[in-house]
């Protein structure tokens, strides 16, 4: 008996991933947002009158990347929880791209249902937003 229902904007540019994450998100009844690229992400966001608890995002994108658009959402709303997914080795990725993560953001593509599952529900329980984590200068 969750309080309210959890929203996750899944950004992917490939139809078939996005379907695939919605497909397996719904199965724990979260609400699901979707978006292509940086600016239908940016986009979706502003219409969106809630919340969005959690970006769920392939690292590799048209244009910008993951983690571009991640800091774009972040800057209007900061408490957003993010899991970077990418089909490449995520420590050489996160090292190209100078993203300082951890592990609890980053998920290997392919996964099972139950592991993205589980990522997203530990982002939700303990991890904070990942700007709490970037401030390092």
């Amino acid at each position: 008996m969750s309080m309210s229902q959890r929203t996750i904007l899944v950004v992917d540019d490939e139809t078939s991933q996005r379907s695939l994450m919605r497909s397996i998100l719904h199965l724990e009844a979260y609400a699901v947002l979707e978006a292509a690229d940086y600016d239908g992400a940016l986009d979706v966001q502003r219409g969106h009158l809630g919340e969005i608890d959690v970006l769920l995002i392939d690292l590799s994108l048209p244009g910008r990347n993951g983690f571009e658009v991640s800091k774009a959402l972040l800057a209007v709303e900061p408490n957003l929880a993010v899991l970077f997914v990418s089909g490449y080795a995520g420590a050489e990725l996160c090292k190209f791209l100078d993203m300082p993560l951890t592990d609890v953001h980053f998920l290997q593509k392919p996964f099972s249902p139950a592991e993205l599952l589980r990522r997203v529900k530990l982002l939700l329980e303990s991890a904070g937003p990942l700007s709490g984590r970037t401030s390092a200068v």
